[in-house]
């Protein structure tokens, strides 16, 4: 069962979400969520959400979401995600993708607009390699 909340106003405000909620907000919202949530925010948020999030948000963005998540930012964004996500992103916003190899945490970094990323598009990571996927 999936809730649904509602900002009234929708603008400069901080919610915290339980597993399978639905959000729709304004701009400069911070969300932290839990797993299995969507999210729809406008420019300037911070969203944060553990695994299975699916996350859209306006340009200027931070988004720091978990294993199995998809993310949608604008242009300028900051995006973290773990293993097994999407990522589909603006110019110029930066996308960590974060993976295990063995005990260590890895990281790879793709920047939208830098050596063949294209803006708009999704992408994976897949056997270590930054992929466009459909």
């Amino acid at each position: 069962m999936t809730k649904t909340v509602f900002i009234g106003g929708g603008h400069d405000c901080s919610i915290t979400l339980s597993n399978a909620t639905s959000l729709s907000a304004g701009d400069r919202v911070s969300a932290f969520a839990l797993d299995r949530c969507q999210i729809k925010a406008g420019q300037d948020s911070f969203i944060q959400c553990r695994h299975q999030c699916e996350i859209n948000t306006g340009s200027s963005s931070k988004i720091d979401a978990g294993n199995f998540s998809k993310v949608i930012a604008g242009i300028d964004s900051s995006i973290i995600v773990g293993p097994c996500s999407t990522v589909t992103a603006g110019e110029n916003s930066e996308i960590r993708f974060t993976w295990w190899l063995g005990n260590e945490l890895e990281t790879t970094i793709a920047r939208i607009g830098q050596n063949g990323l294209l803006p708009n598009t999704p992408y994976q990571l897949i056997e270590g390699r930054i992929t466009a996927v459909s």
